[in-house]
């Protein structure tokens, strides 16, 4: 706890260009209707402060028939319905009213790099071709629950292409497995052996401006770990979850599993070790999202959820269901370099409580040029905000 209190109250200051003291959540929570026990998922703007921000570098991937630009306006504006109107929900489910869009999520890791789930892309027939996909960031409810029917086209970028793709999934119902790994386009097939890694780098069409890429984890994360997760679940704006979830397994095919609550936008979303607040990996699989009442039993996700009475939520046990499967990122570390806060962050070899020691500081005084500044901070026994010295 000690040591996360350091880092987050260091990580506010990449973030925020200035120290600041880590804001709690407001302490609003959505209803209790979610995957797994209760529901933890929260708009950015009920998270704490560092969540908050890093929902601002992850991207809503839709196909551009979902958003079309006004070229006159210079925006681009979403074409969508409620959740509630999409899935034929009943009265009451949480975010109901919300709009919904979005096929898929990603994350900033580079200047121009999205990571994101393979299947989101062909040639998974579930994905969009890479010249139909958009990127968009900032889709996020107000505090006064609005969302935005429209995006500035700076907010909205395009596929260039893919740098890397892998998909591994089992054979489903109809038997067909799948089981590629392309880079640059060029795809190699193998006999599908289970469920496996999945993930997409892409780079964008520009640089993203504004908006810091984010720090992933090298090493694998261990069983037990406390994490979160931010994406688009069900194509809704940006949802957070940052309590209630944790690491079940870690298996030796490229993904772990956890009891996060998201449902099947959020493929693609950075899921956070909330004790280093770095990637761990990125949501690729996961349980039924809603089910049906059919008279003598239960329809779990149909095509056409008009066929049957107004539909719920999935609730499992907190310990109950198959999980939600993550890929590890280091399967792919390799090809994402290190951005500027994962150099702060891997630099803060925190000493033992009570020492003293100089580390490179985040805080920048003033506009002085942009050059980083020496601070000093002591490690305390009970955790309060860091007094900086410069």
């Amino acid at each position: 706890m000690k040591r996360s209190l350091i880092t987050i109250l260091l990580l506010t200051a990449a973030l925020t260009g200035g120290w600041s003291v880590l804001c709690a959540g407001s302490g609003v929570r959505a209803e209790e209707t979610s995957f797994y026990g209760d529901n933890n998922l929260i708009d950015p703007y009920q998270a704490g402060q560092i969540m908050r921000k890093f929902a601002d570098s992850t991207a809503a991937l839709f196909s551009d028939r979902a958003v079309i630009k006004d070229e006159a306006a210079g925006v681009y504006r979403l074409k969508s319905l409620s959740l509630k109107d999409k899935h034929n929900l009943q009265p009451g489910e949480p975010f109901a009213g919300q709009a919904v869009g979005a096929f898929c999520s990603g994350v900033l890791v580079g200047e121009d790099l999205v990571l994101t789930a393979g299947h989101c892309f062909k040639p998974d027939e579930r994905g969009g071709p890479c010249e139909r996909v958009k990127f968009v960031f900032g889709y996020a409810a107000t505090r006064a629950g609005e969302t935005p029917s429209a995006f500035p086209a700076r907010d909205v970028y395009a596929c260039s292409r893919i740098i890397a793709q892998r998909v591994q999934d089992p054979a489903d119902k109809d038997g067909e497995g799948h089981n590629f790994t392309c880079r640059d386009g060029a795809c190699t097939q193998a006999p599908v052996s289970g469920k496996g890694a999945d993930y997409a780098l892409v780079k964008l069409d520009r640089k993203v401006t504004g908006r810091p890429p984010l720090a992933i984890s090298r090493v694998p994360v261990a069983k037990g770990a406390k994490v979160g997760v931010i994406g688009y679940p069900a194509g809704m704006p940006v949802k957070v979850q940052e309590e209630g979830a944790s690491v079940r397994s870690v298996t030796r095919a490229g993904y772990f599993v956890t009891d996060l609550d998201t449902f099947k936008g959020n493929s693609g979303s950075p899921v956070f070790n909330m004790a280093t607040m770095k990637i761990e990996g990125i949501l690729v699989r996961g349980g039924v999202d809603f089910v049906y009442d059919a008279g003598s039993s239960e329809v779990e996700d149909p095509r056409n959820p008009y066929l049957y009475t107004p539909g719920r939520a999935n609730v499992y046990p907190q310990d109950g269901g198959e999980g939600e499967d993550v890929t590890l990122v280091s399967e792919l570390k390799g090809l994402i370099p290190q951005t500027e806060m994962e150099k702060y962050m891997d630099a803060m070899a925190l000493p033992q409580p009570g020492k003293v020691k100089v580390v490179p500081a985040i805080y920048v005084p003033g506009q002085s040029g942009g050059q980083m500044q020496p601070a000093v901070y002591t490690v305390p026994d009970v955790p309060e905000p860091v007094s900086i010295s410069i």
